[in-house]
């Protein structure tokens, strides 16, 4: 009985092939016979049936809910079926064709005053004045460049230009005016203007290096006696009188030509002409004649 059994198996195994070459042969006729092959899902069972033909054996009906659920799918557009290693683009929202507008800031109205304010009234200022001149040598009558002339009250100053000219800008009024430059005295003047008027003022300024000197006597013409108390002006204004002994003096003189005047109570007066020399002392003698 053992001994058949290894036999058996052999037999087994030899008829496997021999098997699948039947179920291939009974395959492909098969295939070609026409028949109707239905595949039943029953709900309630599970089972799968075959019918050929007329057949003893009836689908299960289908429930509502799952006809239903049929309908809809069909229903439904066909959605593409992904392919591995290949994204599907996501269909993006359709843009609007009208931009929806921004709402812009409404501007409050400012509130309207109920009066005007009254403007203040301007009050009227008096237009400016102007002192406007010319600084030159007493000797030479030539201008002075570069000399310096300010006013006071209000502190304004000007430099002459080239020709000695100057301008200045001044408050309507009275004002003293100075004018000095280097190696010349100072001189001033008292200037009197009126608003939106133009006064014009010359200035001669003594040179301090062209100085000299001038003194002399005044004696009787007869008796050749000191004439005590006689007055000597020069024309530039500057005015002595005698001592007890005649004499008279001008310790500074600017240099130049001037015109001597003596005079005295019971004499003629007399004029003569004399000449003062920079740093040279002019000395003279005048003679007086009773009247």
């Amino acid at each position: 009985m053992n001994r058949h059994r290894p036999l058996r198996s052999l037999a087994i195994l030899a008829l496997l092939p021999l098997l699948g070459v039947v179920f291939w042969l009974t395959a492909v006729v098969a295939s070609s016979i026409p028949s109707l092959l239905v595949v039943d899902v029953n709900v309630h069972g599970l089972t799968l049936a075959t019918y050929a033909g007329d057949s003893a054996q009836r689908v299960a009906p289908l429930s509502l809910r799952v006809l239903d659920d049929a309908n809809q799918d069909a229903l439904k557009p066909a959605m593409p079926t992904p392919t591995p290693g290949r994204s599907v683009a996501t269909p993006k929202p359709a843009a609007s064709l009208s931009p929806t507008p921004t709402p812009r800031p409404v501007p409050s109205p400012l509130p309207t005053p109920s009066s005007p304010l009254p403007l203040p009234t301007p009050s009227a200022t008096p237009g400016w004045a102007t002192i406007a001149g010319q600084v030159i040598d007493s000797q030479t009558r030539l201008p002075i460049a570069g000399a310096a002339v300010s006013v006071n009250p209000g502190g304004q100053s000007a430099l002459t230009d080239i020709n000695g000219n100057f301008s200045l800008s001044v408050s309507p009024g009275t004002s003293t005016v100075t004018a000095k430059a280097t190696g010349y005295g100072s001189a001033s003047q008292t200037v009197t203007v009126n608003g939106g008027q133009k006064t014009n003022v010359v200035f001669r300024l003594a040179s301090v290096t062209a100085f000299g000197s001038l003194s002399g006597s005044v004696t009787d013409s007869l008796s050749k006696a000191p004439i005590v108390g006689a007055t000597v002006s020069l024309s530039d204004g500057m005015v002595r009188v005698t001592d007890v002994n005649g004499n008279f003096s001008f310790a500074i003189v600017l240099s130049g030509s001037y015109t001597l005047t003596v005079s005295a109570v019971g004499y003629v007066t007399q004029s003569q002409v004399v000449t003062v020399k920079t740093g040279h002392a002019t000395s003279v003698q005048i003679s007086l004649a009773r009247t």
